[in-house]
């Protein structure tokens, strides 16, 4: 037998949960797996009298190989933290578990204690931060999602690999994704429509959630942030808007418990994350001015500029309440054997600056099985099940009662088989249905009616690796509906690396997007400000991407420099239109669109302590008849510098981060009244907001591998916009009211349990 202990290189902690391959040989055939107990130490069972080749693998951490002599009983191996984040496993870019640094696609990933530590407080802020040209934005119906110029109905967001439903414009409640659940974030840009199906035409997103890896492992914490905005001071239970005001201030909190269990076969998991946040106002420092260019009105004798009279209203942002649970059981009784069960619930409550007795609620369900099941060494067989159930109400604040404003689900069962059989080829090919259906009195009939669509898609898919140099990855995807008949998706993508540290990968693919319902058949008045209005009449959407990029990583550095261009035909795009004076906004094709773009993602870690970080994007999207409706600025970039101080039983990780968003400059329909003419016209006024950027520090102390506390400061340098829009238009803005400080503790709850009954 061989006593092996794994220990982190810096802080000397044990390393629990970290997979240890053994074999007789250096081959490593007939390899065996075990995983490393609480103190970090395992115990292999082997021949006497023979050489023992070991791997070891521990997310975080860079993989080590190495050999035991026949005549050692005990050894140690250190772990180093893979700071690059070159060794993670990825399944996004093949829907197969492969190397990021192997796939033939460029995959970005994030780890998500990472994320935690560099103190985000929910997703979106940790995805406009880490990811080049990634954009999240207030609205006027919450948060928007750009990127690489595509608004969020291109972006697909993935949970496990699952769709969820329940978006508005393409927009997801984003407070319904817990970060302390999250393992990792894969991020694929590109039509990725060959594997995904609709949505995938731009990007996706997926988020792999944490699995228990230890026999007992409870994480628990809480943060506090100061408020944005006081705007009741001494709210009293006798005021008629008492609960009004009582949750327009509720607190900045927000707490978490995670407990993972793992004995033999069976491993559980489950988290929990409550949140609140207050609202505020956003204010306006000039009245509305509105610019109509003669580059975008040719008739115009010249350029016409309009200032309001009047203050423009502060916009309102809105607090919120939100608790999410997720539980998933997996069973894993050998090797060839695997069933999970998943389901989880998240409910919301969205308290507006609007004096009119109601709120905005809103709640999910998920739920579903997978299985897999491997037949000998010849393929594998995958079969899932998903359903996602989700409504939204208003509800009224002083009594028991809500309305439905629209309901969604999706249905998909999904079979896919994966084989590696055939040297150097990894193929998977599948069969899913989507059935999406919306219930709503939002449609022409201002009643409430069920509207469906039902998709089924069938896909192929080879990754050939012909060498240690050349990789080659095609695929189709077919799809048949009854609204839009038969399509087809295919792709090809090319890897070459000359050495271990080059790399360079061409792509092209085809993607697609279907109108959904709410383009299709929405018909509803927003407030009383504009109409919003679907067309029965809109065809699907087609782009081709392309992009080449290289890749090069030595010595603790890594550059990823990436060029794109995406072209689209029939983009369904909204439009504003003005009809006697009313807004309508409304869902149209587009006869053809192109984004061209560059990427760069720089990682650099120095001096044994320092990591610096640093991304950049670069898009150009055609205007349409020399009117630019895209909203998006060409340029953005995010930089970062972490610290690191290492001692046992203690590290210290400081790190400050930046994010600069580009001028953005784009054109919006009004109506216009021309002196030299004596009549109006139907026109474009130019929107321009400013360059602006937001920098953060947080501080993170760790005692023991126990406990953590941070300290932060999210927009340290106070930045607020001064310009939120004209008219009836609110442009896409940063939320933020200012500079605003926080704390958070976490606790690894079951270690701290251990440690003092060791004491006793």
């Amino acid at each position: 037998m061989v006593r092996i202990t794994i220990l982190e290189k810096d802080t000397q902690q044990p390393l629990v949960g970290a997979t240890v391959q053994y074999a007789t040989s250096k081959e490593m055939l007939d390899v065996k797996n075990i995983i490393t107990d609480i103190d970090g130490k395992v115990i292999l069972s082997t021949e006497k009298g023979k050489e023992l080749y070991y791997n070891v693998h521990a997310t975080g951490f860079v993989p080590v190989k190495g050999s035991v002599p026949p005549q050692e009983n005990n050894i140690k191996i250190v772990m180093r933290e893979d700071v690059l984040h070159l060794n993670d496993v990825v399944v996004t870019g093949s829907r197969t578990e492969r190397p990021v640094k192997l796939s033939p696609i460029t995959t970005q990933v994030l780890g998500g204690k990472a994320l935690v530590d560099a103190g985000y407080s929910d997703l979106q802020h940790a995805l406009q931060q880490e990811t080049p040209g990634l954009n999240i934005q207030k609205v006027g119906f919450g948060n928007e999602i750009s990127l690489q110029g595509l608004d969020a109905r291109h972006v697909l967001f993935l949970q496990d690999g699952e769709r969820m439903t329940g978006d508005m414009a393409g927009n997801l409640d984003y407070e319904r994704f817990n970060l302390h659940a999250i393992d990792r974030v894969e991020i694929v840009k590109g039509a990725s429509s060959t594997l995904y199906g609709s949505r995938a035409s731009g990007a996706v997103i997926n988020l792999i959630s944490k699995k228990a890896t230890k026999p007992l492992d409870i994480q628990a914490g809480m943060r506090w942030a100061q408020m944005n905005e006081r705007n009741y001071k001494t709210p009293s239970p006798k005021d008629f808007l008492y609960m009004f005001e009582k949750n327009s201030d509720r607190p900045n909190l927000q707490a978490w418990l995670s407990a993972g269990v793992k004995h033999n076969a069976f491993t559980s998991q489950t988290d929990v994350w409550y949140s609140e946040s207050d609202a505020f106002y956003m204010y306006q420092a000039e009245n509305d001015r509105k610019t109509y260019t003669k580059e975008a009105n040719p008739f115009l004798p010249h350029d016409i500029t309009l200032t309001s009279v009047a203050a423009r209203s502060p916009m309102g942002i809105e607090g919120t309440e939100h608790i999410s649970a997720a539980q998933k059981f997996y069973y894993e009784p050998n090797r060839n054997l695997s069933v999970q069960m998943y389901g989880s619930m998240f409910f919301m409550n969205s308290y507006d600056l609007i004096q009119d007795m109601t709120f905005s609620q809103s709640r999910d369900f998920m739920a579903g099985v997978k299985a897999k099941y491997n037949v000998k060494d010849w393929f594998t067989v995958n079969l899932s099940i998903h359903n996602d159930f989700y409504d939204r109400f208003k509800r009224h604040e002083r009594i028991d009662e809500r309305k439905k404003v629209y309901k969604s689900k999706i249905f998909e069962p999904r079979l896919t088989l994966t084989s590696n059989y055939f040297s150097g080829h990894s193929i998977i090919l599948g069969v899913e249905h989507t059935s999406d259906e919306l219930t709503s009195d939002r449609f022409v009939n201002r009643k409430m009616t069920t509207r469906a669509l039902h998709e089924t898609e069938y896909f192929v898919q080879d990754e050939w690796t012909a060498n240690a140099h050349w990789m080659l990855s095609t695929g189709v995807r077919t799809n048949f509906s009854k609204a839009f008949g038969f399509m087809w998706m295919p792709k090809i993508a090319v890897k070459y690396s000359p050495d271990g540290h080059w790399a360079i990968r061409a792509n092209y693919s085809m993607g697609y997007r279907a109108p959904s319902i709410k383009e299709l058949f929405f018909n509803w008045d927003h407030l009383g400000m504009f109409q919003i209005r679907g067309s029965e009449d809109l065809k699907p959407e087609k782009n081709h991407y392309f992009s080449l990029g290289a890749e090069y990583s030595h010595n603790g550095f890594f550059i990823n420099v990436n060029t794109y261009g995406n072209f689209f035909r029939k983009k369904i795009e909204g439009v504003w239109h003005i009809y006697d004076m009313q807004y309508n906004f409304e869902y149209t094709n587009l006869s053809s669109q192109r984004m061209l773009g560059i990427e760069a993602i720089l990682k650099w870690h120095f001096l044994d302590r320092f990591t610096l970080n640093g991304t950049y994007s670069y898009v150009n999207v055609s205007k349409q008849n020399g009117i630019q409706v895209n909203t998006t600025s060409p340029h953005a970039a995010t930089a970062s510098i972490d610290y690191v101080y290492n001692k046992p039983n203690y590290r210290l990780k400081t790190i400050f981060s930046a994010s600069l968003m580009g001028e953005k400059n784009f054109d919006v329909q009004d109506r216009v009244w021309v002196e030299e003419h004596h009549k109006s016209y139907d026109a474009y006024f130019r929107c321009t907001l400013p360059t602006y950027a937001l920098c953060n520090l947080a501080v993170v102390q760790t005692f023991y591998n126990k406990v953590k506390v941070t300290f932060g400061v999210d927009n340290i340098f106070n930045y607020v916009p001064h310009t939120l829009g004209s008219g009836i238009t609110m442009f896409n803005v940063p939320a933020t009211s200012g500079a605003k400080g926080y704390v958070q503790v976490e606790f690894l709850v079951d270690d701290i349990v251990k440690s003092l009954k060791i004491k006793k």
